[in-house]
């Protein structure tokens, strides 16, 4: 007898064990509600926002927000979970009819800086690469145009058309540097004056191989073997560059050299696995 009262206290114990964290849950769910409806940055956007369907919802949110503190007060946790998940959707659709532009355009500013840069790269090692068709490269021509009415949307603080713009570019960008791939040769030779000034030589090349990886996948579609071999090699030649820059900054130049040399020659196995073969550096020994 002793044995089954003991057995349905501890789970009597745990039963309330739960109910109590349920509770926790919900006060805290109706809680973070009650931020979001009263003096947060989203109800201030909102309400003077003009847009009187967000408001409206806002509203509607505060009164299944009320409902739901009133039935918490009265134990009655399904009756309150209810309620405060319907005060949420409210508030979800209000935020969603009234957006946050100032966030939006910062989103949109970073979209356009990271794909501006990734650009950067690839028409720096294109317009290195092309050679005396450069000239005569409608592609590089158009890329080049509409990079430079990105920028000036990006002036002007329009990033989304600058986005929509580099977009176009990009297209442009990788018919041309898939010409290079399909040429199946990529001339890589640095001429430095100091061993410094060789290993920043030697980190934009690996830079613009690193690049011309993902082209290479995505327009010479490589098997899936081939796929998993080339991932491993990037992933080796990311670890060894990181290397290299530790000990570039530590001023062991030789020995960086060296480590960033080898991580360029697994960027080069993975482009010969995806099909693309990349000459060796002509640069100084380390």
């Amino acid at each position: 007898m002793r044995r089954w009262l003991a057995a349905l206290m501890l789970l009597g114990g745990a039963a309330l064990a739960q109910d109590d964290a349920a509770r926790v849950q919900l006060e805290q769910r109706i809680k973070l509600n009650a931020r979001l409806l009263s003096d947060s940055p989203t109800a201030q956007r909102i309400a003077t926002s003009g847009n009187v369907q967000a408001q409206a919802h806002m509203e509607e949110g505060r009164v299944h927000q009320a409902l739901a503190e009133d039935l918490l007060a009265k134990g009655d946790l399904a009756g309150a979970r209810r309620a405060v998940d319907e005060a949420l959707k409210h508030v979800s659709m209000a935020r969603r009819m009234a957006p946050d532009q100032q966030g939006r355009q910062a989103a949109a500013r970073q979209r356009y800086e990271q794909k501006q840069a990734e650009l950067d790269r690839l028409m720096d090692a294109w317009q290195r690469h092309a050679g005396r068709t450069e000239a005569t490269d409608g592609d590089l021509f158009a890329a080049t145009g509409l990079i430079v009415t990105a920028r000036q949307f990006a002036q002007e603080s329009r990033f989304d058309d600058a986005g929509h713009t580099l977009a176009a570019a990009e297209g442009h960008v990788l018919v041309g540097m898939n010409r290079l791939l399909r040429a199946k040769t990529l001339d890589y030779t640095v001429r430095p004056g100091t061993p410094a000034e060789e290993f920043q030589l030697e980190l934009q090349r690996h830079r613009g191989l690193a690049d011309l990886v993902p082209l290479a996948l995505a327009e010479l579609k490589p098997k899936a073997d081939a796929v998993a071999l080339i991932e491993r090699y990037g992933k080796t030649s990311q670890a060894l560059r990181q290397e290299a820059n530790a000990r570039f900054a530590a001023g062991d130049v030789p020995q960086a050299l060296a480590d960033l040399r080898n991580a360029i020659l697994y960027l080069q196995r993975a482009l010969s696995a995806a099909g693309v073969s990349a000459p060796d550096a002509t640069g100084s020994p380390p």
